[in-house]
């Protein structure tokens, strides 16, 4: 094992045309000392494509019989990690050489950190900040020069394709929620590791390229992503918010959801709020679970979740605002 002892996990669907890129620059990287590929039971022949890295002992490969989502099968590759840390990727993105080591050092000197993302670039654009993640200062960190990013902030929650979490913070917040399938799952995860009183940091010097939006252009899995958005997202506000904050921000606006939800999603924006009614009775056994372990009150990350537009009220004034101006431009053009 490396001096850091870490963990990398990647989950893989059919992306044929990134994955190789991925395991390469990842084999590469010193400080890992193993690499678990997940495939969800891909059917476009990408894991042909590293059969080429099965040599290195590093690389462990877990094969699905069936496509579980991509938070379950991360869940699923953690339980047979070993090392300290457990770093995340995507299939779709590529790393730096060195990209773990700051991530690493941060968490070996700083207990108070549960998680350190990497400074995400842009796959085509590597001038470019891809994400940096929703700041305490209630700045959002995305689509700015690279060099605009060159000391740690602390973050809402750390991006998927590219962080690193310690082993007794994963632990304690039990991971994932399998429930995500997927979408939405970091920012879960990042919203209950503040609240269990860990803090999230993005690092200006461990460097991730992720080709963003990627998955969700793709015809056979944008549909997926769209129901998805709007289940966890509600999900979300059920489990992790606070009562106080739930009747201020839902209560008031919840009968109007469903027409929020068909109007950015259609038939299936409504199919996934049915979806999430049906759910509630397990959600709020995990709010109670989530809400146990609060360390903090929702004040402390509220310009965090602000900057990730993760209130509800936030986002039904943004959906209200779209559809005002939808419904003035079609006035205007018919007169």
């Amino acid at each position: 094992m490396s001096r850091f002892n870490v963990s990398v996990i990647v989950v893989n669907y059919n992306c044929f045309t990134t994955l190789n890129d991925c395991i390469r620059s990842i084999l590469l990287s010193k400080a890992v000392g193993e690499l678990l590929l997940v495939d969800n039971a891909s059917t476009d022949g990408s894991m042909d494509l590293i059969e080429k890295y099965t040599a290195d002992a590093r690389l462990k490969i877990i094969r699905l019989n069936r496509n579980v989502g991509l938070a379950g099968a991360r869940n699923l590759a953690a339980t047979r990690t070993r090392g300290h840390y457990i770093a995340f990727t995507d299939a779709d993105s590529k790393v730096g050489p060195e990209w773990l080591q700051d991530p690493c050092f941060l968490l070996e000197t700083h207990k108070e950190m549960g998680a350190v993302q990497c400074k995400i670039l842009s796959y085509k654009h590597p001038d470019k900040i891809w994400h940096a993640g929703a700041g305490l200062d209630g700045f959002n960190y995305w689509d700015m020069p690279k060099e605009s990013l060159t000391s740690y902030r602390r973050i809402l929650f750390p991006i998927g394709a590219g962080f690193v979490i310690r082993r007794d913070a994963w632990n304690l917040v039990k991971g994932f929620d399998p429930a995500f399938f997927v979408d939405y799952d970091d920012i879960d995860l990042g919203i209950r590791l503040w609240l269990s009183g860990y803090e999230v940091i993005c690092s200006s010097k461990g460097i991730v390229y992720h080709d963003g939006g990627n998955l969700r252009r793709r015809k056979d899995i944008a549909p997926i992503f769209q129901f998805c958005d709007m289940k966890n997202m509600l999900s979300i506000w059920a489990k992790d918010l606070q009562g106080r904050t739930l009747v201020k921000q839902v209560l008031p606006f919840s009968l109007l959801y469903p027409f929020m939800a068909f109007w950015r999603f259609g038939v299936l924006g409504v199919m996934a709020v049915i979806s999430f009614l049906k759910k509630l009775p397990s959600i709020l056994v995990k709010r109670h679970e989530v809400q146990r372990l609060r360390k903090i009150s929702d004040e402390k990350i509220i310009l965090m979740l602000r900057s990730a537009e993760a209130l509800p009220l936030q986002m039904f004034a943004n959906d209200f605002q779209a559809f005002y101006k939808y419904i003035f431009r079609r006035i205007r053009a018919m007169i």
